[in-house]
């Protein structure tokens, strides 16, 4: 991290399960025009370069086999990471396939991943009471 005083932000899923930690606040990030989602840079670790933003999805299970999604454009190859607790969709990342960097590869892209609207909930908004429900309500999934 670029200095210790960095603060840690939290998110939970809406069934209030701990699934992501970042230097960044989800309102800092990049919104992806074509489906809203933010997008959240994902650093390598193996890198020797000085990390300005750091990010972790946890407690979450990615899918094996990519989910294709059809668009205007095209198609997409996705690969959705879930809840480990109630399995709501949280965030997405993209097929390496679809890189022009990365073109002939396949499989899960991981230094970014997509975070779907109205999922998550940061630890202040649960601390401070923030009506759950409506959150829920929402996505469309039950509270567990």
């Amino acid at each position: 991290m670029s200095s210790p005083e960095q603060s840690i932000h939290t998110y939970h899923c809406i069934c209030t399960q701990l699934v992501l930690a970042s230097t960044s606040t989800l309102e800092s990030l990049k919104t992806r025009s074509s489906d809203l989602s933010q997008i959240l840079p994902l650093p390598d670790l193996s890198s020797t370069s000085t990390i300005s933003h750091y990010a972790s999805l946890t407690n979450t299970v990615v899918d094996i086999k990519p989910t294709v999604i059809r668009l205007e454009d095209g198609f997409e190859k996705r690969y959705f990471h879930k809840c480990g607790r109630c399995d709501l969709n949280i965030a997405y990342s993209l097929d390496q396939s679809q890189f022009e960097d990365t073109r002939t590869s396949s499989g899960a892209r991981e230094d970014v991943a997509f975070l779907i609207p109205g999922g998550l909930m940061s630890t202040e908004d649960m601390k401070s009471g923030k009506d759950m429900d409506a959150e829920i309500a929402k996505v469309g999934v039950k509270a567990a």
